[in-house]
């Protein structure tokens, strides 16, 4: 049973790490939300403050406030495939999956490998939260394709490919993913411990 203190401490350690840099994080970003306020306020046509303003808002998982942000911010640069990506994931992450699609397709066509890869598993979740499942498959494995390391991507795959009934492909998958957990640095492994007990348990 010796693997379940290594767990336990492990699961301890990645837990206090974790909370300690949130606190950290949102103390440092509430003077930097001031300061792009006041950027805002100033140069309405600021695109960039918009869009650092609506980052603050999905880290602190308040994507409702970041889609007016990117949707003025859209306005004024319309061809960003930034902004897309960051809108389609609020949309996303407001539980409007279906409204994520149109801007993350619009950013992958401006942009494939938009925030390393990112804008992939982004669509993949809108389409898995769909139900089309083939295109969220097609979409996790491109993700996975440019970003190897991602347990995440791995993990959300095999998901998927157990929805779709195709049992030898997510364990194909989740293997994949304990792998290459095997292989990445101590940093890394703590970083995506949550992924590795998905594939793990």
């Amino acid at each position: 049973m010796w693997w379940s203190y290594y767990l336990l401490y492990a699961v301890a350690t990645a837990v206090i790490g974790v909370a300690s840099r949130r606190w950290y994080l949102y103390a440092r970003s509430a003077r930097r939300m001031r300061n792009l306020r006041t950027q805002v306020e100033l140069n309405p046509a600021n695109a960039v403050a918009r869009a650092q303003l609506a980052e603050i808002w999905l880290d602190r998982r308040r994507p409702a406030r970041a889609v007016p942000l990117l949707e003025q911010a859209l306005e004024r640069d319309p061809k960003s495939a930034e902004l897309r990506y960051l809108l389609g994931l609020a949309h996303l992450r407001t539980g409007h999956p279906e409204r994520a699609l149109e801007p993350l397709s619009a950013a992958l066509a401006a942009d494939d490998k938009v925030r390393y890869g990112a804008g992939y598993l982004a669509i993949g979740d809108a389409l898995a939260a769909t139900d089309s499942l083939d295109d969220a498959k097609e979409a996790y494995r491109r993700y996975v394709k440019i970003n190897t390391s991602s347990l995440e991507g791995y993990c959300k795959l095999a998901a998927v490919c157990e929805r779709a009934k195709d049992h030898d492909a997510a364990k194909k998958w989740r293997q994949e993913a304990l792998d290459t957990y095997r292989a990445l640095p101590g940093f890394q492994r703590r970083k995506q411990l949550r992924w590795w007990l998905a594939a793990r348990f």
